[in-house]
């Protein structure tokens, strides 16, 4: 008899169990292309009382599919999110602090639920010098951790952090981000060289509430300069072999 294989559930990210009251954007993980497959009516934001919240998302004339049809990007409305914008119901926000949601979707025969709560709006822009960095051991494939000080944006992180060895030249790795979005592992494809590294973001790296590095997404106008780029020092640990001497004993 042949044992069937478990199907890939669909995925939601940021999978954080407590998410800012400014959260931009959500993305829908698809086992195979679900470009086909997905209807926008099969989406919702529910509140604790399982009520349909309305009008959160923001409606585009085409949806945000990666290259392969297989990750989804959903934006909320800016309208909702952002402050100033009138007294119009309309305007009102969609997640509201201290109360608990469930973001739901159902697609190629399943239904996938990821369920949070809202915390105070992150309105800061994103600050380099705020993260944590354990520097892995020289000479090791050990990947390069960092700890953000807020939830990152998976897709963002993937693209736009990388790391510069002591020469400059950009070192391979691969960027996995933590299911909460609150640090990331760099994974170099080749030892790490001894000396000072540099991580770099670019400046379209962003939060979940869309805030990049020096430039918060709710700011008076004005107010601030443009995003930037961010580069964070760190040095590999140099690893002491055991002397002779040491060895024997």
């Amino acid at each position: 008899m042949q044992t069937r294989t478990p199907e890939t559930p669909i995925r939601i990210s940021p999978q954080a169990t407590a998410l800012p009251a400014n959260t931009l954007r959500f993305y829908l993980h698809f086992p195979g292309s679900g470009e086909a497959h997905f209807d926008r009516d099969h989406l919702w934001l529910l509140n604790e009382e399982e009520q349909v919240v309305r009008d959160p998302f923001l409606v585009l004339p085409f949806e945000l599919w990666s290259a392969d049809g297989r990750r989804l990007t959903v934006l909320m409305e800016p309208g909702r999110i952002k402050r100033g914008l009138g007294t119009d119901p309309s305007h009102e926000p969609a997640l509201v602090v201290g109360r608990t949601y469930n973001l739901v979707v159902t697609a190629l025969g399943q239904t996938a639920r990821h369920t949070f709560r809202v915390g105070d709006p992150v309105l800061e822009a994103v600050d380099e010098t705020r993260w944590r960095l354990v520097p892995p051991a020289a000479g090791s494939l050990d990947p390069v951790v960092v700890h953000f000080d807020r939830v990152m944006d998976a897709a963002l992180c993937e693209d736009e952090i990388g790391v510069l060895a002591p020469s400059g030249e950009v070192v391979p790795t691969r960027v996995s981000l933590a299911p909460d979005g609150t640090a990331a592992r760099l994974t170099p494809s080749h030892p790490w060289p001894a000396g000072e590294h540099r991580l770099v973001v670019s400046e379209r790296l962003e939060d979940v509430c869309g805030n990049r590095v020096g430039e918060a997404l709710d700011h008076a106008l004005g107010a601030g300069g443009p995003p930037r780029a961010g580069t964070v020092g760190f040095t590999p640990i140099a690893v002491v072999a055991p002397s002779s001497a040491q060895a024997v004993h």
